[in-house]
């Protein structure tokens, strides 16, 4: 056995089960999962930019159907596998509640104006892209895609204008299709 086989099995945060997942298949619902919510936080990231309240609540919501999404596909997976539903559903409502209210602090300080509408849009994409990975880590490794490519955004338009953002998120939002696409029809 080789020493990073005994790390990760031994010890190690991801163990030989958690590996696994991240090799798994995709299934059909895991697919139209993350392409709508691929599809909602690329929108929402528009509506960000051309909205005049920036799209204030859309992050909040979005923050409700992930976590719907998240909890709605682990239930369903555990239910499968004979596991312990309850513990992963409160797990999950405490992961992505925290989240919630982040950008609700976040959307305080652009309403009492510590923070402009720009920069309150990007940390809200950022939140979500740091939930939605560590939900990919415990949960879904789907999910652990679609974080990086939230992430990527969030840097996108932190440092570039709202055009040039999309000649960045489009290319990795394709990519992260053609992956998810592979592993669950190739």
């Amino acid at each position: 056995m080789s020493e990073n086989t005994k790390r990760a099995g031994a010890g190690g945060h991801l163990g030989a089960a958690a590996m696994a997942r991240f090799g798994a298949g995709v299934s059909r619902a895991d697919f139209w999962i993350f392409v709508v919510l691929l599809v909602l936080a690329i929108g929402g990231s528009a509506v960000s930019q051309a909205e005049e309240a920036g799209g204030r609540y859309y992050w909040s919501v979005l923050v409700l159907v992930y976590a719907a999404a998240s909890i709605g596909r682990s239930w369903f997976q555990a239910k499968g596998q004979g596991g312990p539903v309850w513990d992963m559903i409160r797990t999950q409502v405490f992961h992505w509640f925290g989240t919630l209210v982040a950008i609700q602090i976040v959307l305080f300080f652009e309403s009492d104006g510590i923070t402009d509408r720009a920069p309150a849009a990007v940390f809200s994409l950022l939140l979500l892209a740091l939930s939605t990975f560590l939900a990919g880590v415990h949960f879904n490794w789907t999910f652990l895609l679609l974080g990086c490519i939230l992430a990527a955004t969030a840097i996108g338009l932190g440092i570039a204008d709202q055009i040039s953002i999309y000649l960045v998120t489009i290319p990795l939002a394709l990519l992260a299709l053609f992956i998810v696409y592979r592993r669950k029809f190739g």
